[in-house]
C-alpha cells in the first residue's frame, strides 16, 4: 500500500508527532539522533513507514541547516526496504486533484448525530467550518472539517492532527478555543468555541473602522500572540480574515492551523509543499516569501504590522508606500511603530508583540511630544498586568462601539430592502401599463375613447417606472459607511421623493384607481362610447385626495403631519429611521 494512502487511527498519529517531536529537541539540543533509534521505539509495522518519511524530511532540513546537502540515494541505501516512503517524503509535495467539495448540512447530520449542524460558515483549502449546536451542553460550536480525500492521505492527516493538537494548547481569552478533536469514518474534525460576531476583514471593507478603534483592537491581538510565542506557537498566517470581533466586543485570533512549534517549520513546511509557500502573500514577512528556514515568531510581528496599517489607512503597505499620518490623521508617533513592525530584516522590528501593546498604550494614554518607542535590545516579554483598568475598559468599549455600530448599519440597510425590493415591483408593474397602454391605443388609433384610454395608461406606466428608478438611485446613493447625520440627510432625500411623487402616481393604496378606472374605458370591459368619462372622474378623485393627504397633512402644521409621514412613507423607512434613531441615542457616530 502506498504510504500516503495508509489509513492511521488518531492515537497512531499522536505517537508519531511526539517521536518526531521529541526528534526535533534532541536536534536542537545540538545532540543529533540516529533515524534508526527512532524506528526501534514501539510502533506498529504499518505505522513504521510513516514515521520514518517524517523523521527524513526533518533529518534533511537540519542537514541542509548546517550545510551539509543529504541525497536521496543515501536514505536509500540506509533504508532499502523503504523506498516508497522515502520517495514519497523527498517529492515536491502533495497530489491533489479536483476543488474541495463541501459536504452538506444533511451529510455531517449524518457523522455528527450528537450534534445540531446550522450552517455553512466558510470553506478553504483545509477543509469547511460549520456553525453548530451541541443540545446537551445548549452552546454553539464551531464544526471545523477536513476534506475526506484527506482522510485517505497520512500527510493531510498528520498535518490536521497536529493542528488541532497545538489549538489545544493555547487557552487564551483572544484566541479561538479548540473543545475535541478527532475522526469520523474518513472526516476528521474538530470542534471550536464559535465566535458570534465579524472578521475584522468585513469591518474594514465596510470603511467602519476608526484609528482610534484600531489602537483598541491591536492590544488584544498582541496579547494573543505574545501569549502563543511564549508557548513556542507562530501562527503564520495573521491577516483581518483570521480575526474575530464578537459581539460583546472581544477580539480573538483564529485558525492556527499554519502554525508550527518553533524548530519545526520544516517539517509542515514539507507537508504543505516543498515550493508551497505557507500563508497569505500580502500578509506574509520577506523571509516566509523566501521559504527561509529561519521564520520565527518576529513574521507574525510583520504580519500584525500589516493588518496594523491596513486598519489604520484602509489600504496595504505595498512598495514604497507613505508613513500612516500621510494618509490618515494619526499620531505620528505611530509611524515609528508601524514601520518598525514592517522592517524588512527580523532583527530591526520589534522582538515581542507585548512590546507592541505597550508603545500603542502609551501613545493612546500620553500626549508627550518626547515619548520614544521601547528599544529592541532591551525589550522584554510584558506581563498583561501592565495596562491599566481604565485603558482595557477603553478597548473593550470602542470594540463594542465599533461592532454594535456595524450592526445597526446593517439593520439600517436592511429596513431598506423592503422599499428597494418594492420599487423592483412597481417597475415590472409599470412595464406591464406601458404594454397594456400600448396594445390599447396602438390598435384604436381611430376610435377616440379607446385611443385617450390606451394613452393615458402607456403614460402612467412610463412615470410609475421613472419614479420607481428615482427612488432606487436615491437609495444605492446611501453610503453607510458615512456619518450618522449624512446617512440620515440622505435618507430624507429618499423619503422626500417618494412622498413627492405621491400626488402624481397615488400611494400604496391609491396606487391602482387611476389604471383600473381608466381600464373601464376598454370596450371589453364596458362597451359605451362614454365610458372613458366615469374613469376619469374616479382618477381625478384619487389625485385630488392624494393632493390633499400631501399639502394638507405632510405641509401643514397639524400635529398628526408626523404620524401621517411616517404612514405615507411606509413601514420600510420607518424601521430605517427607527435604527437611525438607536445609533444617535447610542452616541454611536
Amino acid at each position: 500500500m502506498n504510504f500516503r494512502q495508509k489509513k492511521l487511527p488518531i492515537a497512531a498519529l499522536e505517537r508519531i508527532d511526539d517521536l518526531c517531536a521529541d526528534f526535533e529537541r534532541q536536534w536542537q539540543s545540538g545532540e543529533p539522533p540516529a533515524i534508526e533509534v527512532m524506528l526501534s521505539e514501539d510502533v506498529s509495522p504499518i505505522e513504521r513507514d510513516v514515521l520514518l518519511a517524517e523523521l527524513i524530511m526533518l533529518d534533511v532540513d537540519y542537514r541542509r541547516r548546517r550545510g551539509e546537502t543529504p541525497t536521496n540515494q543515501e536514505y536509500l541505501d540506509r533504508f532499502p526496504d523503504a523506498s516508497t516512503a522515502i520517495n514519497d517524503a523527498l517529492s515536491e509535495g502533495d497530489q491533489r486533484t479536483g476543488a474541495f467539495e463541501p459536504p452538506t448540512v444533511g451529510r455531517l447530520a449524518e457523522l455528527f448525530p450528537s450534534l445540531e449542524i446550522l450552517e455553512l460558515i466558510g470553506a478553504g483549502g483545509m477543509g469547511a467550518v460549520y456553525k453548530a449546536r451541541q443540545p446537551g451542553l445548549d452552546r454553539l460550536v464551531a464544526l471545523k472539517i477536513l476534506p475526506e480525500e484527506f482522510g485517505h492521505d497520512v500527510k493531510f492527516a498528520l498535518r490536521f492532527t497536529r493542528e488541532a493538537r497545538t489549538l489545544a494548547k493555547l487557552s487564551h481569552p483572544n484566541i479561538v478555543s479548540v473543545f475535541e478533536f478527532g475522526k469520523v469514518e474518513d472526516t476528521y474534525f474538530f470542534l471550536m468555541e464559535f465566535v458570534d460576531g465579524s472578521t475584522l476583514r468585513d469591518v474594514v471593507k465596510a470603511g467602519q473602522l476608526a484609528p482610534q478603534q484600531a489602537l483598541a483592537i491591536v492590544p488584544h491581538l498582541c496579547d494573543a500572540l505574545q501569549y502563543a510565542h511564549d508557548k513556542g506557537i507562530v501562527h503564520r498566517d495573521i491577516k483581518p480574515d483570521n480575526i474575530l470581533i464578537a459581539i460583546d466586543g472581544s477580539v480573538k485570533i483564529a485558525d492556527f492551523g499554519l502554525s508550527r512549534i518553533l524548530g519545526n517549520e520544516s517539517q509542515q513546511e514539507i507537508l504543505t509543499g516543498t515550493h508551497q509557500v505557507m500563508g497569505t502573500p500580502r500578509y506574509m514577512a520577506p523571509e516566509q516569501l523566501e521559504s527561509s528556514h529561519s521564520v520565527d515568531h518576529r513574521a507574525d510581528i510583520y504580519s500584525l504590522g500589516v493588518v496594523f496599517y491596513e486598519m489604520l489607512t484602509g489600504e496595504l503597505p505595498i512598495g514604497r508606500f507613505a508613513a500612516p499620518s500621510k494618509k490618515v490623521e494619526i499620531d505620528v508617533r505611530l509611524d515609528k511603530v508601524v514601520l518598525r513592525t514592517l522592517e524588512k530584516e527580523p532583527q530591526r522590528r520589534y522582538q515581542h508583540a507585548s512590546q507592541i501593546k505597550s508603545d500603542v498604550q502609551s501613545i493612546s494614554s500620553t500626549s508627550n511630544s518626547a515619548y520614544e518607542p521601547t528599544v529592541a535590545w532591551d525589550a522584554q516579554p510584558q506581563n498583561d498586568e501592565a495596562a491599566t483598568p481604565v485603558n482595557l475598559a477603553q478597548q473593550e468599549l470602542a470594540g463594542r462601539m465599533l461592532l454594535t455600530r456595524r450592526q445597526l448599519m446593517e439593520r439600517v440597510e436592511s429596513s431598506l430592502r423592503p422599499l428597494f425590493r418594492g420599487q423592483v415591483l412597481q417597475v415590472l408593474i409599470g412595464v406591464a401599463l406601458v404594454l397594456l397602454g400600448a396594445q390599447c391605443w396602438a390598435q384604436n388609433t381611430q376610435v377616440p375613447h379607446r385611443f385617450v384610454s390606451g394613452v393615458i395608461v402607456h403614460i402612467y406606466g412610463v412615470m410609475v417606472i421613472i419614479s420607481a428608478i428615482a427612488v432606487c438611485v436615491r437609495i444605492k446613493q446611501v453610503d453607510y459607511s458615512q456619518p450618522v447625520d449624512e446617512i440620515r440627510n440622505k435618507l430624507d432625500h429618499v423619503r422626500s421623493l417618494r412622498i413627492s411623487l405621491g400626488p402624481i402616481l397615488g400611494f400604496a393604496w391609491w396606487l391602482l384607481w387611476i389604471p383600473i378606472a381608466v381600464a373601464v374605458g376598454f370596450d371589453a370591459v364596458v362597451l359605451h362610447r362614454n365610458s372613458l368619462l366615469p374613469s376619469l372622474v374616479i382618477g381625478i378623485v384619487g389625485l385630488a385626495v392624494s393632493l390633499w393627504l400631501y399639502w394638507g397633512a405632510l405641509r401643514s402644521g397639524n400635529p398628526s403631519a408626523p404620524s401621517w409621514r411616517r404612514k405615507l412613507s411606509g413601514g420600510s423607512l420607518a424601521a430605517t429611521y427607527l435604527a437611525i434613531d438607536e445609533i444617535e441615542n447610542a452616541q454611536i457616530h
